[in-house]
């Protein structure tokens, strides 16, 4: 493999000649690992100032920012990242507005980041100008930012007993069950160089030994120790990129954390359920796409029916584990499947509500016309806060503008398509339960015409 500029996708990993799925392509030794407890900062920190950064990823960045202003064995790889990036943290008021109504309105944090570095990195850096030089660009708030995103975009997730931090001895929970060790970002160079894409990943980062307990039969043996290794999962063709995408992200989040979407033909069952006016000209964009509803509105939308105990339902719903934000997505069955539908009838059904609290059961998957009531009123909902039309979207991406603009419009475009969807699909429901009622009373009068008849 090489590493080569990608269109749209800045550089990224390129097969030199085909591979064979289960081929291992790179080692990172777990000293390799840029994490907090890797990092030399720690040393040189008391114990008061290393917990002030607890939580979030503020003492990973300051590790960061200590390791690129350093002639440490970090500070090339990091001064070798990029800088800009297209993501909706370093857009400007304008283009972020291009934002409103879409899953990333919210989530862009950049108001987040800057508490985050105004209350645990400022008044460290203020006091300990013998390691942090004042006036440096290296632990300035645009340098934050930088390595915010870079964490963002290229780190991975691990236990902190392979990052270097503390192991706790497992707690148990109310059922016995000894809970899951914690999780912390951390960097992997090399790793961190392969790019992400809708169902494109072929490549996947396991652990030492995690590939033979997941029965993946690696085509070569080596003991490369502790540490990570890349592992292709599929046949890769001379040319192609390697993609290790763990997942199938939507372009919402693969414009927040990378700065790009993916603009790929949908799929026959994708553009079956939209119309010619949703589709334009354009049959293109990310059949991975999802819309976030969030509880309140399918709350509102119950309350709305008369519902009163609404609240002791919720609390109900959270105690049993259910979530509170609910995820549309393109399916021919539409998107009426669990957690909502569940949700809803808990909400909305006095029957289930009443069971429900006898035998400490959420509602089945059922569909009646409560739930399609609710439903339809909680799409519209959500569709209403966008301020543009499909139709001036579609204009958007034909036009081929500015590259923000026009990523924005594509993240606009996918919701959209997909809340469309479901309104037709919630129709199609409706046909069905009129059918199906039709047939019943037809039934029934069969029933008594033969009685009478005898």
């Amino acid at each position: 493999m090489s590493l080569a500029p990608i269109p749209n996708m800045g550089w990224g990993a390129v097969a030199r000649k085909p591979i064979k799925a289960h081929t291992p392509l790179f080692h990172i030794p777990l000293d390799y690992l840029l994490t907090p407890w890797t990092s030399s900062l720690k040393a040189h920190l008391s114990d008061a100032e290393w917990e002030s950064l607890d939580g979030g990823w503020a003492r990973l960045i300051l590790c960061m920012m200590w390791e690129e202003s350093r002639e440490s064995k970090w500070g090339g790889y990091l001064r070798n990242m990029p800088r800009t990036f297209d993501s909706p943290m370093f857009w400007g008021d304008a283009d972020q507005a291009e934002l409103r109504g879409t899953d990333i309105e919210t989530r862009i944090g950049k108001a987040d980041a800057e508490a985050d570095y105004h209350a645990k990195l400022a008044p460290l850096l203020a006091a300990r100008t013998d390691l942090f030089p004042a006036g440096s660009e290296h632990f300035s708030l645009d340098a934050y930012h930088v390595q915010g995103s870079r964490i963002l975009s290229r780190s991975f997730t691990i236990p902190i007993s392979r990052a270097g931090g503390p192991i706790t001895e497992p707690e148990e929970d109310e059922d016995g069950d000894e809970d899951e060790e914690e999780e912390v970002a951390v960097m992997v160079p090399m790793a961190d160089m392969l790019n992400a894409a809708y169902e494109r990943d072929n490549a996947r980062l396991f652990a030492e030994g995690e590939e033979e307990e997941e029965d993946v039969e690696v085509e070569e043996k080596h003991d490369f120790g502790e540490g990570f290794t890349m592992i292709s999962t599929k046949d890769i063709a001379e040319g192609e990129q390697i993609y290790n995408t763990y997942a199938s992200p939507p372009n919402s989040e693969l414009l927040r954390k990378y700065g790009h979407v993916d603009i790929l033909p949908l799929p026959e069952e994708v553009t079956s359920l939209l119309s010619a006016e949703e589709l334009g000209n354009w049959a293109f964009g990310n059949a991975g796409d999802e819309v976030e509803i969030p509880g309140t509105l399918v709350v509102e939308a119950a309350t709305a029916r008369g519902i009163t105990d609404a609240e002791a339902r919720v609390d109900f719903w959270l105690d049993q584990g259910g979530d509170d934000t609910f995820g549309l997505t393109y399916s021919a069955d539409g998107n009426l499947e669990p957690p909502l539908v569940p949700f809803i009838r808990l909400l909305t059904n006095a029957d289930d509500w009443e069971r429900a609290q006898k035998k400490g059961k959420l509602p089945k998957s059922a569909v009646d016309g409560a739930v399609l009531d609710v439903l339809e009123a909680v799409v519209r909902a959500r569709a209403a806060k966008y301020p543009q039309t499909i139709e001036a979207d579609l204009a958007v991406v034909a036009a081929d503008g500015p590259l923000n603009a026009r990523n924005a419009a594509v993240v606009r475009l996918g919701e959209k398509r997909i809340l469309a969807a479901t309104l037709r699909v919630v129709e199609r429901e409706r046909e069905r339960l009129r059918s199906e009622e039709g047939k019943r009373k037809a039934g029934g009068k069969e029933d008594r015409a033969a009685k009478r008849r005898k």
